[in-house]
């Protein structure tokens, strides 16, 4: 007998007595899987609800007692692991939903389900062939996607024409859906790795239209698990099609595309990952906590400042210690008395071999002064011949060490993407863990002030 997960929720001023419970059930059918996922909304992103482990002939059940109406998601997991494919339900009270699922890539279907569930099923299974065309694991460039997306737009204006059901919020709903899942779709191309882009405005008409400034003026859309993330790149976008972005300007001009301030704090919480320093975000988000009404924003917004300041200017630096070229070891304690610059890069760093010609020409104009240059190298360790021969080759001056891949200072600094630049002051002490880059010219003036 299949086990049902029932989930208890208890609900300020309502008897769960009066609400039928919803199901959800069924079969999911790929070998790997050890359980399933359940997923509601929440400010337009998904929050894990539940989720249930597989029996042996991989059926798997919810039944939620007061299910608040609206979108749920659905993911198989492995291992607790969620894929990041998700099947889009809407539950109310009493509904009941089974389903075969065949893979995580909208391979499933739909065998039992409300008037609603069947609808928003054949949506999912109409926009499923062209949203798969922008994943990372399909080839798919804009030469081919951009009439793909002409060809099926007559086919979702259609179906919106179909949405008819006695539930006019659902109706309401699902005609928002349509557009958004298209729209996202249509976005998501264009920020997708791909071996060929299209260049700045060569889009079809249809762009023009979604890429508008205020173009998102509704919280509504928040309703959508993906919301947040449509919200994210459309302003990533517009701005990008309209304006020059900048790193001083990207926040002040993102928002700006935002005509809803509920979206605009909703596009700030999203940001907050971005930064490394307490100092930079402070800086940032002094002028727009306005935007953070949610109690749910005040909390990232505390979190985020709570985890960043422990990288705070004034406090002791990570002592770092690896060896350079000749095999000596050089540690941060071993620099005190100088201000330290560091430069974590790699061989294989596109964006950080373009900023050596940068690093060496301020290295030249700051030469007799008491700075060192530190550059650490994040390369694999069986990488470090290569790393000694581009050095020799590029003739890099400064302090170069070897840190035989994503080490510990790395980690405890949260470094995921490089160059990284990092300055200390003459006790080894944080001035910036996210400092300029050398051709910023606020790099500079930054170092002589610690002289």
């Amino acid at each position: 007998m299949r086990k049902i997960f029932f989930l208890l929720a208890i609900l300020a001023g309502m008897q769960a007595t009066y609400a039928s419970p919803a199901t959800i059930s069924g079969k999911c059918g790929p070998e790997k899987a050890t359980g399933m996922k359940l997923y509601n909304v929440k400010e337009g992103r998904l929050l894990e609800f539940a989720s249930t482990s597989l029996d042996e002939q991989h059926n798997f059940a919810f039944a939620i007692p007061v299910p608040v109406t609206g979108y749920y998601y659905l993911a198989m997991s492995v291992d607790d692991k969620a894929s990041k494919n998700y099947i889009r339900v809407y539950l109310q009270a009493g509904e009941q939903i089974e389903l075969d699922i065949r893979d995580d890539r909208g391979g499933y279907s739909l065998t039992k389900g409300s008037t609603e569930n069947q609808l928003l099923y054949s949506w999912q299974q109409m926009i499923t062939p062209l949203k798969n065309k922008t994943s990372l694991n399909d080839t798919t460039t804009y030469r081919a996607f951009f009439p793909a997306l002409d060809a099926f737009r007559p086919s979702a204006d259609a179906f919106k024409k179909t949405i008819r059901t006695k539930n006019a919020v659902f109706n309401r709903l699902l005609t928002m859906t349509v557009d958004a899942d298209l729209e996202l779709t249509a976005m998501s191309i264009l920020l997708v790795p791909r071996s060929a882009l299209p260049p700045k405005g060569y889009y079809p008409g249809y762009y023009a239209g979604i890429l508008q400034p205020g173009r998102y003026c509704s919280a509504d859309i928040l309703a959508l698990g993906e919301g947040r993330d449509i919200i994210q790149r459309y302003a990533l976008l517009s701005a990008i099609a309209h304006d020059s972005m900048t790193l001083g300007n990207r926040v002040q001009l993102s928002i700006s595309r935002i005509c809803n301030d509920t979206l605009k704090g909703v596009w700030l919480v999203n940001d907050f990952k971005s930064y490394k320093s307490l100092e930079k975000f402070d800086e940032v988000f002094t002028l727009y906590q306005q935007y953070l009404m949610t109690s749910n924003m005040q909390k990232a917004l505390f979190d985020t400042r709570k985890g960043l300041s422990t990288f705070k200017r004034g406090t002791a630096g990570y002592n770092f210690a690896y060896p350079d070229m000749a095999g000596d070891t050089v540690s941060l304690r071993s620099l005190k008395g100088k201000v330290v610059l560091v430069d974590m890069w790699a061989t294989w760093c596109g964006p950080c071999k373009k900023e050596l010609p940068y690093l060496q020409e301020l290295e030249a104009a700051m030469e007799g002064k008491n700075v060192a240059f530190v550059s650490i190298s994040v390369d694999e360790a069986k990488d470090m011949e290569k790393w000694k021969s581009f050095v020799k080759e590029k003739q890099l001056g400064g302090i170069q060490l070897f840190a035989s891949g994503w080490s510990d200072m790395a980690k405890f600094y949260g470094v995921t993407g490089i160059p990284r630049f990092m300055v200390f002051d003459k006790q080894g002490n944080i001035v910036s863990v996210d400092a300029p880059r050398p051709s910023m010219p606020e790099l500079k003036p930054l170092l002589e002030s610690l002289l």
